[in-house]
């Protein structure tokens, strides 16, 4: 950034006449946020893989392998259409004399875990780079939001590995504009607990899903059984009974003896995974308490609030509802609500009935729906943006 800003003062020296009129313009863009927010191509400036002493810098990897798992080989077909004044013209054209051509391919490291939320992750994000500076104002929500998305799916699906191709798992959410109860059964049922209790099972399960591939890209857990189950049966049942029998000795578990069928053996090899960081193993139960904990803190706790006798309840606010709702809008006009729904549930926020009404009331508040009848199925809602 330093040397950007050198290189603007140059190019502005040459254009200015008056050349101590730079200052100003330096107190505009660089003394505070105002230079990130001209154009997506100046957030190149927050990829520096230095970072800065007050951050992770191994969490920003970690979470930079996330997203770069969901989208995947997807690429922008089109640079971001800013509508810039002139002095953000001449910022841009000095940054474009300093970028280089991306790589044709950049390998992946991982497959998606969850195909259905990688497609609208890249639907999303083509949405956006139409809309530049909604993109640079909500790009931190945007992928706040799909972190949630795509933890809690993950913790939804992990224990699923059998079932194939993972599909969205219901999900409940009540708005902040709205009563909590705990007679309302799917927010109680399938909600803040019902999420709490899967998440123990993420960091067991997909420390056993690196352990047993070396290869690259790394195959999701559902993937690798699907591949286990096609390859030589006879093979595959022996080297998981040996893989378990030893797993189980190294860990001091209690082991049931080996299996006769490939499920049975893939299915004790994730029990064993489980079972090292049970509350006997101190300092293994630890490690994944931890991991549950700065789950939960940091990449849910933006979508938890307690709400009383009600407890803790996963929560929109209105910010976050309208950001999903332009989100699952996107490139179209307008969408009936029952599609509205729809998308939201495969981004992974799923509303019962009642919410649902709360969310017409709301909409007509903001006045962007169109009603043609009482009912559902003639609701129409539009983006804000």
């Amino acid at each position: 950034m330093e040397q950007f800003q050198a290189d603007c003062e140059e190019r502005f020296s040459q254009l200015l006449d008056d050349s101590s009129n730079w200052p100003l313009l330096r107190s505009m863009y660089f003394e505070g946020d105002a230079v990130h927010q001209i154009s997506p191509l100046l957030l190149l400036f927050r990829s520096s893989k230095q970072g800065n002493a007050n951050e992770d810098n191994a969490a920003n990897r970690r979470m930079s392998e996330l997203f770069a798992s969901l989208y995947g080989d997807f690429k922008f077909t089109d640079e971001p259409q800013n509508q810039l004044n002139f002095l953000e013209q001449e910022l841009i054209s000095v940054l474009r004399t300093k970028l280089c051509e991306s790589p044709a391919h950049v390998p992946v490291k991982e497959l998606p875990y969850l195909p259905y939320l990688a497609e609208a992750f890249k639907e999303d994000l083509t949405f956006l780079s139409n809309h530049p500076k909604y993109l640079t104002t909500e790009l931190t929500n945007v992928l706040r939001q799909y972190a949630f998305a795509f933890c809690s799916q993950l913790a939804l699906s992990i224990t699923r590995w059998a079932e194939g191709v993972p599909q969205t798992k219901p999900l409940y959410f009540i708005l902040d504009i709205e009563k909590s109860s705990s007679e309302r059964a799917k927010p109680r049922d399938l909600g803040y607990k019902f999420l709490s209790a899967q998440t123990e099972w993420l960091f067991p399960l997909l420390s056993a899903s690196e352990a047993l591939q070396d290869s690259a890209p790394a195959l999701p857990l559902w993937q690798l059984y699907i591949e286990i189950s096609s390859a030589s049966p006879d093979v595959v049942l022996q080297a998981l009974n040996e893989y378990n029998e030893a797993f189980a000795a190294d860990r001091k578990l209690d082991f049931t003896g080996p299996q006769d069928n490939t499920h049975s053996a893939f299915s004790t090899t994730m029990a064993l995974a489980k079972a090292q960081f049970s509350k006997n193993n101190g300092e293994r139960h630890s490690v994944n308490q931890n991991y549950v904990r700065d789950l939960e803190r940091k990449i849910f706790g933006d979508f938890i609030k307690s709400r009383g006798r009600a407890g803790n309840v996963l929560e929109l606010n209105q910010d976050q509802l309208l950001l999903l709702t332009n989100l699952a809008v996107g490139q179209k006009e307008k969408l009936r609500f029952l599609e509205l729904v729809k998308e939201f549930e495969r981004r992974g926020f799923y509303f019962d009935l009642q919410s649902q009404q709360v969310l017409i009331e709301f909409y007509e508040r903001m006045g962007n729906v169109d009603r043609m009848s009482d009912s559902g199925e003639a609701v129409y809602v539009r983006k804000t943006i």
